[in-house]
């Protein structure tokens, strides 16, 4: 918890001459968190607290968010810290791998992962599939680099050349995916190219290398899931990821295994255990349950996004005849502060 967190963090910025702040936001199934913008005022507040933050350490765990935050984020901390690391003890993927690349050191343990940056749109102008209830229907993502595969597809495998038939394929997938959205697409990847390039440069002069970088986490992969190593990480990336270092990966480990046990990190949430288990101590529905969806935090202070809701059952018509369903209300969401 964060009084034995409180207790490595401190043992962290004095192995390694900085202040550190740690972000992580939930991953569990049905409770997931990801890097948003407002997380921005919560970390002026957090930085404008430390003294003597010319180094700077951010902990990071995320499976992603949105890009301008995760880019507004890196720009932020700059400000505050001449030096920046970011430490990864397990998942930075997506956004949280675009926060990285505006740090002047990245390190991770032997767990640590990056991801591809390539985006995914979701507009209302994107194709829908069924939802999880009858009758309900859910916008689907595009992700540029399964566009991009469509037309290699075409191209390399298929061979098709002629202006006749890739009109008429592109066509159909017009007819799938609205052309503006498709629009989107693209030009989803030349920002998220820009922003790469602009938190690169803060920090690095060559310029090879770095449109490298850019290149191979925007199309050089082919799936925006794929895991990038810390053994991948330093080829691609060069000195900016750090060497080994056990005694550091040990403190770097520990605190993340502290924010995982806390937040049930990986572990799904299911109303309907919940429910369960308050019957359980004979407790009747509704009941209230809260879940900690991102922290931010400090040997400081402490902010916590918090979603507080009632838990009830409700009896809804099944195969088999009637059956109980779990029903959900949120009643409160927003940050917490901790000191």
């Amino acid at each position: 918890m964060w009084d034995t967190r409180r207790d490595l963090i401190k043992e962290i910025q004095e192995k390694r001459g900085t202040r550190v702040i740690c972000y992580v936001t939930s991953d569990r199934p049905n409770a997931t968190a990801i890097v948003a913008k407002d997380a921005l005022p919560i970390f002026v507040n957090q930085l404008r607290g430390i003294d003597n933050t010319k180094r700077l350490d951010v902990l990071v765990f995320t499976t992603g968010g949105d890009t301008l935050a995760a880019f507004s984020l890196g720009r932020l901390v700059r400000e505050f810290g001449e030096w920046v690391g970011v430490l990864v003890p397990d998942r930075c993927l997506s956004a949280g791998t675009l926060f990285a690349l505006g740090a002047n050191e990245i390190f991770m343990t032997r767990a640590g992962t990056l991801s591809p940056i390539d985006p995914s749109i979701t507009t209302p102008l994107n194709p829908t599939a069924d939802g999880p209830m009858p009758g309900q229907k859910q916008l689907l993502s595009v992700s540029v680099e399964s566009v991009a595969g469509f037309r290699s597809l075409l191209e390399d495998e298929w061979s098709i050349k002629t202006e006749e038939m890739t009109a008429q394929i592109f066509k159909i997938l017009a007819d799938r995916v609205h052309p503006l959205a498709l629009g989107d697409v693209y030009r989803s990847r030349q920002q998220i190219e820009r922003l790469a390039h602009q938190l690169l440069t803060a920090h690095r002069s060559d310029e090879e290398a770095i449109q490298t970088i850019i290149k191979t986490l925007t199309r050089g992969l082919g799936s925006h899931d794929y895991p990038i190593s810390r053994t991948e990480a330093r080829k691609l990336m060069g000195s900016q990821v750090a060497d080994d270092d056990d005694s550091l990966e040990d403190l770097v480990w520990r605190v993340y295994e502290d924010f995982r046990k806390e937040l049930e990190l990986g572990v799904a949430f299911n109303p309907a255990t919940v429910l369960a288990q308050a019957k359980e101590k004979g407790q009747a529905p509704p009941t209230r349950e809260q879940l900690d969806l991102a922290v931010i935090e400090s040997s400081i202070s402490r902010d916590v996004f918090e979603q507080e809701m009632l838990l009830s059952e409700s009896v809804v018509p099944g195969p088999v005849g009637p059956m109980k369903v779990a029903q959900q209300e949120i009643v409160r969401a927003g940050w917490s502060h901790y000191e």
